[in-house]
């Protein structure tokens, strides 16, 4: 398994991952499928372009051998806040630690900035996804503009702190 930073040149990749992702489970992301396969091709390469350097957004890319598996988006809130969107993982390739890769591989990324905190939002019907995200160490938010935002949605804000890495 590969976790790697969106490259500028990645737009055809972004597209196909997440027209599969919203085509897999289309009440997770907020977007119509058939909006999204509308969206201009230059728009999905200015994304790619966007996302692939500095600090103030990422898409993570998850590979096993030659495919695309899996993305996260992230995306910086100051002063030290990680919000992490869009994450999905190919069914085929679910609970053989993906998903986790591509969270400690944003949050190493988000470490780069300061980052001390990751914010997510998950439809609260979506079992599977809270428990997961729980057995992770996300805890829900109950109150604040975050657990607002999300209950206007159905969703729920988790919140887990970010832990200065090990020293080897």
């Amino acid at each position: 398994m590969n976790i790697r930073r969106i490259r500028d040149d990645d737009g055809p990749v972004l597209r196909d991952l997440r027209l599969r992702s919203i085509d897999d489970s289309p009440d997770a992301f907020g977007q119509p499928l058939e909006e999204a396969r509308a969206r201009p091709e230059a728009e999905w390469q200015r994304s790619a372009q966007q996302s692939s350097h500095g600090d103030e957004r990422t898409w993570l890319i998850a590979e096993v051998g030659r495919d695309d598996v899996g993305l996260v988006q992230g995306r910086k809130r100051r002063p030290a806040t990680l919000l992490l969107f869009s994450m999905w993982v190919d069914p085929d390739v679910r609970r053989i630690g993906v998903g986790r890769q591509l969270i400690d591989h944003l949050e190493d990324w988000a470490r780069g900035w300061g980052a001390s905190e990751t914010i997510l939002w998950v439809l609260s019907v979506n079992g599977s996804a809270v428990k997961f995200y729980r057995d992770l160490g996300f805890e829900v938010i109950r109150a604040g503009q975050d657990a607002e935002s999300g209950a206007r949605f159905a969703a729920l804000a988790m919140r887990r702190r970010i832990h200065s890495p090990t020293p080897s």
